[in-house]
């Protein structure tokens, strides 16, 4: 096919896409805009092969606006390739590879860079909902400057939700866009603060034993969140509207149990003598790596591997403009119950706690709740519960569920405003001490079990929680959009767009005939300029030249010109003093620029005029 179509572009000056995409061609994706698009190279085979920073994405508003696009690369490896060589009990063990697994390809981490450094059937190509514009139905239009009309992929983008359709279209750049379009939705500062001079994450890294100390931030326009280290979040800002943009986070908690702190986000980053529990400082098992550190203009990604004895539970954190995708996949011997929740500091104060099951509300003041918790049947396999702080310090609503194919779950919400938490159940393995709106998921046990390959027969279990920042307004019916923007993501196919030859031309024509020139004098013409090809024009350029007869070359611009639709132009010329003949030929030549690009050409022919001499 793309042969074909790039023979048929090579007859004329470009080419015009026709493209006609099922939906609603007068909608674009209203109340999406946040949501993003991620579709894998096998969904976009006429662009696989293409270079990443070549492939561009565009809407249609009744013009081209260059939208951005961002690729990530992905590869499967064997885990072990994602620590160091050698031999490290007591978990990650020697170099015999374990078991293979699709990760981010990133040349500064021990994942490294894709083999196969085009865009393949495993990466992705993300965008964002809001910048789909609306399809283009049955017309012809040419394709924007900059690119191979040729390599055209049209992107049916429908909304499940309110049956909104829109369109996006992808090229191969032949010039210099930018596939990021000009914007950065969202900036990702990774810094580690250990490392000096030359030293490297991938090459300096403490992967054993040691923590890995962090200053780093990610930030958009809605919020902006701080870790210190791989497990260890410790900042949560929301900008949204009218929110004060008080830091409302006093830890991200990850904890293998409500009653102790033997496993917990400190362990796990190798922070054994920085925890409440003094009989962990001697403690030295602690294995950790980082799969991928990406900053794009579309989203950025943390993805990290290490919970101490489950050296291969990864946590991935991907980070959109209003909302953070925070996913633990979990591979580790059988455990008992282990928790993933959030904890608020003193300046949450004031806000009100919502969810699924509590659509009335509490109030976030440190004083404990009486609440109806949720169950396996509002979280498990599939199915997704929400919770919610809101307050003027803004709205943080999260999404939570999981992917498993573990028989029967013990899963459930978990909540806990106490400013004084005493109970044996309530144990705060570091922060503040204190438990101001905690709110989270929880697999609740009796026995969680085998979720690590290596160990045999297992199963596999993936915790999703998806945080959206919102303004102070945000309720209990956002909540509930958010979790069906969750339930049901926009829905995209992609297909190769078929491609007509263009041309641009016109033709110029002389309509006062009877017109005579003199020598040496000014004589003026009315021209009628008529798009005669097959591309719209934008603006344009005529120009008359005669080696004999005029003085200098004369010009004259015009503008928009349509297929088929003519203009009229004067244009004032000078003859030479010393014409010779009767008749005087004029040659006309034109630059016309539309949106596939700059075209010259030259009229056949040209056209004569009387020269009229003294008697």
């Amino acid at each position: 096919m793309k042969t074909f179509a790039r023979t048929l572009a090579g007859l004329g000056l470009a080419a015009a896409i026709t493209i006609g995409v099922a939906g609603n061609a007068n909608a674009a994706i209203a109340d999406r805009g946040g949501d993003a698009v991620v579709l894998k190279g096998a969904d976009l085979s006429d662009l696989v092969g293409t270079e990443p920073g070549k492939i561009v994405g565009f809407a249609w508003d009744g013009k081209w606006q260059q939208i951005p696009v961002q690729v990530d690369e992905r590869h499967t490896v064997d885990v072990r390739q994602l620590y160091p060589e050698g031999n490290f009990p007591p978990y990650v063990g020697d170099n015999t590879p374990d078991f293979d697994l699709e990760v981010y390809a990133d040349p500064k981490t021990l994942s490294g860079a894709d083999q196969d450094a085009t865009f393949d059937a495993d990466d992705e190509l993300t965008f964002m909902g809001g910048d789909a514009g609306a399809p283009i139905n049955g017309s012809s239009v040419t394709a924007p400057a900059g690119v191979d009309p040729a390599s055209a992929v049209s992107v049916a983008v429908n909304d499940p939700i309110s049956g909104e359709g829109g369109a996006v279209y992808l090229f191969e750049a032949t010039g210099d866009l930018d596939p990021s379009a000009g914007k950065d939705y969202v900036d990702y500062e990774f810094k580690l603060t250990n490392l000096t001079g030359t030293q490297t994450l991938k090459d300096d890294y403490g992967y054993f034993s040691q923590f890995n100390p962090e200053d780093s931030t990610v930030k958009t326009d809605d919020y902006e969140l701080h870790s210190i280290d791989r497990w260890m979040e410790d900042e949560m800002k929301i900008t949204m509207g009218n929110s004060t943009g008080v830091d409302i986070l006093d830890r991200e908690v990850a904890q293998a149990t409500k009653t102790g702190c033997g496993r917990s986000e400190y362990t796990f980053s190798g922070r054994w003598t920085q925890d409440t529990s003094p009989g962990n400082d001697g403690n030295t098992d602690t294995e950790g790596t980082y799969v991928a550190v990406i900053d794009g203009p579309v989203r950025a990604i943390r993805s990290y591997m290490g919970a101490n004895s489950g050296p291969y539970v990864q946590r991935e954190h991907i980070y959109y403009q209003d909302h953070e995708q925070n996913t633990i996949f979990l591979r580790v011997h059988p455990m008992l119950d282990l928790y993933s929740w959030t904890d608020y500091s003193p300046a949450a104060i004031g806000m009100t706690y919502r969810d699924l099951k509590n659509t009335g509300g509490v109030p976030v003041d440190g004083n404990p709740d009486t609440i109806t918790p949720a169950g396996t049947a509002d979280v498990a396999n599939g199915a997704y519960a929400w919770q919610q702080l809101s307050g003027p310090q803004g709205s943080v609503s999260t999404v939570v569920g999981s992917d498993t194919d573990i028989p029967n779950p013990n899963f459930g919400t978990y909540y806990l405003d106490d400013s004084t938490p005493t109970a044996s159940n309530e144990v705060q393995c570091g922060g503040d001490g204190q438990s101001i709106g905690a709110s989270g998921f929880g697999i609740l046990g009796p026995v969680t079990p085998n979720t690590d390959p290596r160990l045999g027969v297992h199963n596999n279990l993936t915790v999703k929680r998806t945080r959206y920042f919102g303004p102070p307004s945000d309720g209990t019916a956002q909540a509930e959009n958010y979790t069906e923007r969750v339930l049901k993501p926009l829905a995209a196919s992609a297909a190769a767009s078929p491609i007509s030859s263009g041309r641009a031309r016109i033709k110029v024509k002389l309509l006062n005939k009877k017109v005579k020139a003199r020598p040496g004098k000014q004589v003026r013409l009315k021209l009628k300029v008529v798009n005669n090809g097959t591309l719209a024009i934008q603006k344009g350029t005529v120009c008359l030249t005669s080696k004999r007869g005029l003085a200098k070359k004369t010009c004259k611009k015009f503008g928009k010109l349509a297929i088929g639709k003519g203009r009229t132009l004067k244009v004032k010329a000078k003859v030479k003093k010393r014409v010779k003949g009767k008749r005087l030929h004029l040659n006309v030549g034109y630059t016309v620029r539309t949106e596939a690009g700059t075209a010259s050409g030259g009229q056949r022919g040209g056209f004569n005029i009387r020269v009229r001499r003294k008697k």
